[in-house]
């Protein structure tokens, strides 16, 4: 199915049929006054609402996976290792940490100094499936002062390949985690 018909994916879709509806009505009163009546101007509004009402009630499998790895990034910038940990898969097989239980050490190993003060995401693209995502995503970070990467060069910027399963109750975690290239400038 085509994106822009995807109602859940691209919810302007009915908007805007909701919106050309609507004209088509008002025009139609025009040149058959007779015929149209005042439900027939209930037709763009209530598209309008369908449209926006479904975009903000239901979650995209693309909508959950943003939500994830903004948690991640989040939780990275508050050094909150828990938080990260919960977005970790059970299945997880990274390349330096071979499970979830050696990742979860890793993060706590990690935060347990001062490391970042702030991130900002400023890329992602993502390839879906209906049971596998990647995610190419790049990152900068103002690392902490007292950080051991900082040494004077405050800036950090990395680019991440990620990749999440869907789980069984439909949310997505991350199965993989791989630092594809990092920046330390000022």
């Amino acid at each position: 199915m085509s994106k822009v018909l995807d109602i859940f994916e691209q919810p302007w879709t009915l908007v805007v049929i909701g919106l050309l509806a609507e004209l088509a009505v008002l025009i139609g009163a025009r040149f058959w006054p007779l015929k149209i009546r005042r439900k027939h101007l209930l037709i763009g509004p209530i598209l309008i609402v369908l449209g926006l009402g479904l975009d903000y009630l239901v979650a995209t499998d693309r909508e959950k996976i943003e939500t994830v790895i903004a948690t991640v990034v989040k939780a990275t910038e508050e050094e909150n290792a828990q938080q990260i940990i919960e977005c970790i898969g059970p299945a997880y097989h990274g390349r330096l940490e071979g499970s979830r239980e050696l990742f979860a050490r890793f993060c706590r190993q990690l935060f347990s100094q001062p490391q970042i003060q702030k991130n900002w995401l400023r890329q992602l693209q993502l390839n879906l499936d209906k049971t596998k995502a990647t995610a190419h995503i790049v990152a900068l970070s103002r690392l902490d002062p007292r950080s051991q990467w900082a040494q004077g060069l405050p800036v950090a910027k990395t680019v991440w390949r990620v990749q999440l399963s869907k789980q069984a109750d439909k949310s997505w975690l991350i199965v993989w985690i791989e630092l594809v290239d990092w920046k330390i400038s000022k």
